[in-house]
């Protein structure tokens, strides 16, 4: 049975996180907090998906990652156990988790700056920050 593939592979997944990236920061610039929220949960999502793709040695992403779970995506990446025994990680992962859904697509203006800059804070911290410790399995 052949497995099947999306069509972006990994150096279009890269480009979108960028692509995202670059949404993510104007959004914040602006005051934008709800819609910097949404990004970053794709930022998160791309990530895992490039980490996938990597462990498994593939440059097209397996259309069965093709979906918005970040804790079956996490699962899938290999980086669960490394997830699970930092403290710092875990939280800065389950904070996302529990502010980050789809749903804000349709919301309006319902997240406040306190919530983005904490989200920011569990992407981006130098330590123990989600695409922090993700950018080094890719």
């Amino acid at each position: 049975m052949a497995l099947s593939l999306m069509v972006q592979d990994t150096t279009t997944l890269e480009q979108a996180y960028l692509e995202r990236k670059s949404e993510y920061d104007i959004l914040r610039s602006a005051g934008k907090w709800s819609g910097a929220i949404l990004q970053a949960g794709f930022l998160v999502e791309l990530m895992f998906k490039r980490v996938i793709c990597k462990n498994m040695g593939v440059s097209k992403l397996p259309k069965v990652f093709q979906l918005h779970d970040l804790e079956f995506l996490l699962y899938c990446s290999g980086r669960q156990a490394e997830f699970d025994s930092n403290v710092e990680l875990h939280k800065n992962f389950m904070l996302i988790h529990s502010k980050w859904s789809l749903d804000l697509r349709y919301e309006g203006a319902t997240r406040t700056r306190a919530e983005a800059d904490s989200i920011d804070n569990a992407l981006f911290d130098t330590n123990n920050g989600v695409i922090t410790k993700l950018q080094l399995y890719v």
